[in-house]
């Protein structure tokens, strides 16, 4: 019978904490890749035109950045 591992367990923690830091990755490249799309999809708004949405662009960008 195998002794069951403890979650405290060096390994078991590196594993998870491995885990956690990908995830996060992952869903920060995916979200920024659907935020691009809809930057890049802003002129398509009523009301909105190439130049407004470059700046709309640009202003969120730059907030990004900070």
């Amino acid at each position: 019978m195998n002794k069951p591992i403890s979650p405290l367990d060096p390994t078991v923690l590196k594993a998870y904490n491995t885990g956690v830091k990908d995830g996060i990755q992952m869903n920060k490249k995916v979200f920024a890749e659907e935020f691009a799309k809809l930057l890049s999809n802003l002129d398509t708004v009523p009301g909105i035109g190439e130049k407004t949405a470059l700046k709309i662009a640009d202003y969120f960008m730059q907030q990004f950045e900070k």
